[in-house]
């Protein structure tokens, strides 16, 4: 197994992307295009002809030391390989990683934390999968009364779906809820670079919820990818939060998908 690291303004665009889209652990948070929208710097390992690739994104520090830096907006990252993720594999790859990288924190899919991670902090991300390829009914049932309760506030509320808004309209109205600061700032701009990109592929867009009066009370950026639903951005009002609006919101979005070959976190439905 030979694992060599690549400078990011080195390597084949075509090549990674292809690895992570075809990878059997494959999430839309390693295309370049995203790494690119959320972290400054960043390089990536590859193994052999571009079967296995795990990104390093990184930043320095003010003695100027080189650390993993987990990017702002990307929940985890992997060690995307085509071939079998084997313990041995992620093992190689972590192992592999130059010296000059003095420390850090990564999060990663669970089967890409390795065993012994050395001057690294990696965490695995956490969440339970819910699979959308059955009866409405059936996905719903175990969910909890606060849900249930939800749906009628929303019913009582007189909300309903509103078109589809194009990026400006989703991050305004969440810079709006959450409030200007320099961290927001970056978000707000950060946001919509990646809504965009999602756009231009035809992967995913937009989902909102109205009250009677045509006011937007929630709103929810889905990007579908390796068989999975991403709600990237979401937000939330007060008033919305009030007559059950994102629950509204995500019952409707189960409903459309029922019976679909898809899964997304369930941790994301029911806030």
């Amino acid at each position: 197994m030979n694992i060599r690291l690549v400078p990011r303004e080195e390597f084949d665009k075509q090549l990674y992307d292809s690895c992570v889209h075809y990878a059997t652990n494959g999430n839309i948070y390693g295309y370049h295009w995203f790494l690119n929208a959320t972290t400054d710097d960043w390089d990536v390992l590859v193994e052999d002809n571009w079967s296995s690739v795990m990104p390093l994104p990184k930043t320095k520090n003010w003695l100027g030391r080189t650390r993993l830096e987990q990017p702002r907006l990307i929940s985890d990252l992997a060690v995307y390989s085509v071939n079998v993720l084997s313990p041995k594999r992620v093992q190689a790859f972590w192992d592999a990683i130059p010296k000059e990288y003095r420390s850090g924190n990564l999060t990663v899919e669970p089967a890409s934390a390795p065993k012994v991670s050395n001057r690294f902090t990696v965490e695995a991300a956490t969440g339970t999968a819910l699979t959308l390829n059955r009866p409405y009914e059936q996905i719903i049932e175990d969910f909890s009364p606060g849900y249930h309760e939800g749906l009628v506030r929303a019913e009582m509320a007189r909300l309903r779906p509103a078109s589809s808004f194009k990026p400006e309209r989703l991050a305004d109205l969440w810079l709006q809820v959450n409030g200007k600061t320099a961290e927001n700032e970056w978000r707000y701009h950060a946001m919509q670079r990646i809504m965009y990109q999602v756009l231009h592929r035809g992967w995913g867009g937009t989902q909102a919820v109205q009250d009677d009066k045509g006011e937007i009370l929630a709103m929810v950026f889905l990007a579908y990818s390796h068989h999975r639903i991403f709600p990237l951005f979401t937000v939330e009002t007060a008033e919305g939060k009030s007559v059950g609006a994102l629950t509204y919101l995500w019952d409707n979005v189960l409903k459309s998908h029922a019976g679909k070959e898809l899964k997304v976190r369930r941790e994301e439905i029911l806030v």
